[in-house]
């Protein structure tokens, strides 16, 4: 569903388009369809054909996560959208359906018992972000 603020909120990624975004923003430079042809193969064990790749592709630069440009007969792929401001924006998303915003809701529903629970490490970390939250 679309808002009248696109720019923070954005549609949400297919299972697949996530995987091809997350080897976008794992590059640290642009990458060709070919690249990510490949490195689908190898991290998730997954072989599209070619064209499949262009309508993911495709998908994720009419929802304004990726941008492109043609050098020689090779198209190049490059993030639009960061890494860090997605998952910003998913994560509220979630917060906001599944518990009412709360940010303390949803830590407590991961770190419950029935989740496996949160080791004293984490939790020391967790402490540790909040606390610069307040400088």
């Amino acid at each position: 569903m679309k808002t009248g603020n696109d720019k923070i909120r954005r549609d949400a990624l297919t299972q697949r388009e996530a995987m091809t975004m997350k080897i976008v923003w794992d590059h640290s430079k642009p990458i060709s369809a070919v690249e990510i042809q490949q490195e689908l193969a190898e991290r998730y064990g997954i072989s599209y054909e070619r064209s499949t790749i262009t309508t993911f592709i495709l998908h994720l630069r009419q929802k304004g996560f990726i941008d492109s440009y043609k050098k020689g007969q090779i198209h190049y792929y490059v993030p639009i959208v960061s890494e860090a401001e997605y998952i910003a924006d998913q994560t509220r998303q979630f917060a906001d359906f599944w518990f009412g915003g709360s940010a303390a809701k949803m830590i407590a529903a991961y770190a419950s018992d029935d989740n496996g629970g949160i080791s004293e490490k984490e939790v020391d970390e967790i402490r540790r972000i909040i606390d610069d939250l307040d400088r």
